[in-house]
């Protein structure tokens, strides 16, 4: 059995069963996928994927269940070549991080810029989702670790590392009367004006509206945007006001807008560090957790890795 048909398989099933877009993946041709997809169909002898005629529509029940084990086998593989790796060349190689758009433009940017001064030879594939996406990204070894809040659903093959606290600013166009009231806004104050916030997706959109609903105040949303660059602008043009990332607001860059505290509004959640448990880290990877994190060292890393490191229970056949 060759591990070259297992990637196949796990990549076809990550492509939402898209042949064409598992073969781009992985550097291949779709009939050189399908076929290592055969290979193993024939030597397990059973059909691991649904087609109705020449499209692929799902996992058979038995496909499902070889692709749990495939899964596993294809992660550990990945972290024996990183292992192989941190001997061979233990300052160069390629980190992929999965996380949100706010934090990959305002929380990353300096960091990485820190980081490349130290580890030239390392690159970066930043991938963008929702909390959702980004624990789903790091649990299946599509990315080495994820930032952002914590994910609402259970991933109990996952660790979080606590980062840094999430500040939030009300931002208003300049001349706005809530700049006047001379006391800190209440969420009533808030609610007399349009509002412009972040996909419900983020914790920035979900987050904030809930806080309006357990008040009994429904605001008036004029429009709903996944990026902070966006949020402002339309602010800035008297669209409404918003709540933000207080990292995203920079006094003399956004000119168009000022800035009002607003923790007391929405409370201070915290960015986490998303790993897998029982994961390998080279040694540049430390140095990089350490870097957003200052406060993490590395036998507290390790401490958390292991205590989640026990192999998920293997699916039964039959």
């Amino acid at each position: 059995m060759k591990l070259r048909s297992l990637e196949c398989l796990c990549e076809t099933v990550r492509a939402g069963f898209n042949l064409s877009r598992a073969a781009q993946r992985l550097h291949s041709s779709q009939p050189a996928v399908t076929r290592q997809i055969q290979l193993l169909e024939e030597e397990l002898g059973f059909q691991l994927l649904r087609r109705r005629r020449n499209r692929v529509s799902g996992l058979t029940p038995q496909g499902e269940k070889v692709f749990a084990r495939a899964e596993r086998i294809v992660y550990e593989s990945t972290q024996l070549r990183q292992a192989g790796e941190e001997l061979r060349s233990p300052a160069s190689g390629r980190l992929v991080i999965a996380t949100t758009h706010i934090h990959a433009r305002y929380t990353l940017l300096d960091v990485i810029k820190r980081f490349r001064q130290k580890y030239p030879d390392v690159s970066f594939s930043i991938q963008s989702g929702d909390p959702s996406s980004i624990a789903q990204l790091v649990s299946t070894g599509q990315a080495d670790l994820g930032i952002s809040v914590a994910p609402s659903e259970s991933h109990p093959e996952l660790v979080t590392l606590p980062c840094y606290p999430i500040k939030r600013v009300v931002i208003t166009p300049v001349g706005h009367p809530l700049l006047k009231l001379g006391r800190r806004p209440t969420l009533g104050d808030l609610a007399r004006y349009p509002l412009v916030v972040y996909d419900q997706r983020f914790s920035g959109g979900s987050r904030i509206l809930a806080a309006f609903a357990a008040k009994g105040l429904a605001p008036n949303v004029v429009v709903s945007a996944t990026d902070a660059e966006v949020v402002k602008a339309y602010v800035a043009e008297g669209l409404g006001i918003a709540a933000i990332q207080a990292l995203a607001y920079s006094k003399t860059r956004d000119t168009g807008i000022k800035a009002i505290e607003a923790d007391h509004l929405f409370g201070t959640p915290v960015a986490v560090i998303t790993l897998r448990g029982g994961v390998f880290l080279r040694g540049y990877m430390y140095d990089f957790l350490k870097m957003l994190a200052p406060d993490l060292v590395q036998k507290k890393i390790d401490r958390l890795l292991q205590a989640n490191a026990t192999p998920e229970g293997a699916p039964e056949f039959g």
